[in-house]
C-alpha cells in the first residue's frame, strides 16, 4: 500500500505528527551539540538528520493536502508524486530509524554532560547550591547570582537582585572575619544568613563577591546556650545566697550553742555552790574547787580543747546527780546524733530548773520512738509554780535547739512542770 492509498486512513496523519515531534527533538539536539563543542560529537550528522526530517514532514504535508484538494498546488510536483508513490512502510521505517538515532545521540549527550562540565551544567550546579553566591561590578550591578542568593535578597531586602549594594551594606555592618573580610548575620524571621564578602579579579577587572551561608541551626544552638548561661548565672546567684544563708544559720547555731554552754555551765556551778552552802558535808570541797577551775578555764578559753569523745547524755545525767537530782530514764534512748544531744540538753535544763525553782530531787524522763522520730517527756517532782512558765534563758535556748532540728516543744506547769519534745524522722 502506497502513501496515496493510505491517505484515506488515519496513518498519514500519525506519520505527520511523528515527523513533527522528531523534527523538534532533532532541532533541540542540534542546539545542545552547538554548545558542547566536543570533537567526538559531530553536529553535521544532526544537521543532515534535521534537513531530512524537515523534507519528510514537508512532503507529507504537500502530498496529503494535494490528495485532499486536487486543485492545491504542489511545491515539488515530481518529487511529491514520487514520494507519495512509495510504499507506506518506507517513511514508517525512516521515522523509526530517526527516533532510534536521536535516542542514541541524546543518551550520548547525557553521558557527556555527566562526564564533562559544560557552562550550562556549571550554572545549574551553582544554582542548586544551598549557599548563596553573587558577583557584582564596581558599580554594584549584579553580574552573576544563583537562585539561593536571589531568594536571600528577596527575603532580606524585599527586592529583586539587580543591585548588590543593599546586601553589601548589610555585610559591612557586621564584624571582620579572620581573613579581614567583613561579614554579618541577618535574619528574615524564618532563616538566619551569614553574609560574607570579598574581592576577586579577572584580568584588569575587579569584582565584588558576596556569599550567604545558612546558619539557622547554629543560631538556634547559640540561643539555647545563651538561655542555659542565663540559667547558670541565676543558679550561681542562688547558690551564693544559699551559702550566705548557711553561714548565717551556722553562726546563729554556734552562738546558740555557746549561750547554752555558758548558761548550763554557770548554772551548774551555781547550783553545786548553793548545795555546798546549804549542806557542806554533801559535796567534797576539793571536787567543788576543781569543778570551778575547769568551768572558769573553759569559759575563758584558757585550756586546750579535749578532742576525746564525750557523751553529752551521760554528762547531763552525772551533772544532774552532782546538784542532787536523780534522773530516771526509761524507754528507747537515742544512741547518737541530734536526738541524743537534744535529750541531754533537755535533762540538763530541767534538772537545773528543778533545783533552782522547784526544790525537787527527781526527774522522770520517758522516751519513745515513733515513726523513725523520738518523743521525750520530762517531768520533775518539785512544787508547782504559782505563775505561768516564762520561756527565758535556758528554756528559750532549748526551744531554739529543738526547732532548728525540725521538732516541736511544749511546756506545762501542772500537775508538775513537764516538758514535751517531739523530733521527726
Amino acid at each position: 500500500m502506497t502513501i496515496w492509498h493510505a491517505a484515506e486512513t488515519p496513518l498519514p496523519g500519525l506519520l505527520i505528527v511523528t515527523a513533527l515531534l522528531l523534527l523538534l527533538w532533532n532541532g533541540y539536539l542540534c542546539l545542545l551539540l552547538a554548545h558542547v563543542r566536543d570533537r567526538r560529537t559531530r553536529i553535521l550528522p544532526a544537521a543532515v538528520s534535521l534537513l531530512a526530517l524537515f523534507a519528510l514532514f514537508f512532503l507529507f504535508l504537500d502530498g496529503i493536502f494535494h490528495y485532499g484538494d486536487p486543485n492545491y498546488p504542489r511545491t515539488w510536483p515530481a518529487v511529491t508524486a514520487a514520494f507519495c508513490s512509495l510504499p507506506v512502510f518506507i517513511p514508517l521505517l525512516a521515522e523509526l530509524f530517526a527516533a532510534l538515532w536521536l535516542f542514541w545521540v541524546s543518551r550520548k549527550l547525557t553521558l557527556l554532560r555527566k562526564a564533562r562540565p559544560t557552562p550550562d551544567s556549571v550554572k545549574e550546579t551553582v544554582d542548586l547550591l544551598p549557599a548563596g553566591i553573587a558577583f557584582a561590578g564596581e558599580d554594584g550591578q549584579t553580574v552573576f547570582a544563583n537562585l539561593t542568593m536571589a531568594a536571600v535578597s528577596r527575603a532580606l531586602t524585599g527586592k529583586v537582585l539587580t543591585d548588590l549594594r543593599p546586601l553589601l551594606n548589610l555585610s559591612e555592618a557586621g564584624d571582620l572575619t579572620e581573613a579581614g573580610t567583613p561579614h554579618a548575620v541577618a535574619s528574615d524571621g524564618t532563616q538566619v544568613w551569614k553574609l560574607s564578602q570579598g574581592r576577586i579579579t579577572q584580568g584588569e577587572r575587579a569584582y565584588c563577591q558576596l556569599t550567604a551561608t545558612d546558619v539557622t541551626a547554629l543560631a538556634r544552638i547559640n540561643d539555647e546556650l545563651r538561655s542555659k548561661n542565663d540559667k547558670l548565672r541565676e543558679l550561681h546567684q542562688r547558690l551564693e545566697n544559699y551559702n550566705w544563708e548557711a553561714e548565717r544559720i551556722i553562726l546563729s547555731q554556734e552562738l546558740l550553742n555557746a549561750r547554752m554552754q555558758v548558761h548550763n555551765e554557770t548554772g551548774h556551778v551555781l547550783l553545786i555552790s548553793r548545795r555546798y552552802m546549804d549542806d557542806p558535808t554533801a559535796i567534797d570541797a576539793a571536787a567543788l574547787l576543781r569543778t570551778l577551775t575547769v568551768t572558769n578555764a573553759q569559759l575563758l578559753k584558757e585550756f586546750e580543747e579535749d578532742d576525746t569523745q564525750r557523751d553529752t547524755l551521760t554528762e547531763a545525767i552525772q551533772g544532774a546527780g552532782a546538784i542532787g537530782i536523780t534522773v530516771h530514764l526509761r524507754g528507747a534512748i537515742p544512741e547518737r546524733g541530734t536526738p541524743r544531744t537534744i535529750l541531754a540538753a533537755a535533762i540538763q535544763e530541767c534538772a537545773s530548773n528543778l533545783r533552782k525553782h522547784g526544790d525537787g530531787d527527781r526527774l522522770e524522763v520517758q522516751t519513745e520512738e515513733i515513726d523513725g522520730g523520738f518523743h521525750f517527756t520530762l517531768a520533775g517532782n518539785g512544787r508547782v509554780p504559782d505563775k505561768p512558765l516564762s520561756e527565758t534563758g535556758g528554756l528559750s535556748s532549748l526551744r531554739a535547739l529543738v526547732e532548728n532540728a525540725g521538732g516541736t516543744m511544749s511546756a506545762s506547769p501542772r500537775p508538775s512542770v513537764t516538758i514535751v519534745i517531739h523530733l521527726p524522722e
